[in-house]
């Protein structure tokens, strides 16, 4: 994980498409530089109010090694 400190997703994230920062954050998945929940974490709240909600299930069972997943509230 030395690899990390230098590296620019979290600094140039805020100003990107979610859809152009999910290739970053698969990259940094699969180098390992940083720790695999905390990738799972920034990708659920990258699909926070969209519509990728099968994805986010993945995710979310993945993260918390569990098949029960929380309803979300219906606006």
């Amino acid at each position: 994980m030395a690899m990390a400190k230098y590296d620019l997703t979290p600094r140039i994230a805020s100003n990107l498409d979610r859809h152009l920062v999910f290739p970053l954050l698969e990259f940094a998945q699969e180098r390992q530089l940083y720790p695999y929940h905390q990738i799972l974490k920034a990708k659920i709240e990258l699909l926070n109010n969209t519509n990728m909600v099968d994805y986010a299930m993945d995710i979310h069972k993945s993260l918390y090694q569990t098949e029960v997943v929380p309803q979300g509230s219906r606006k």
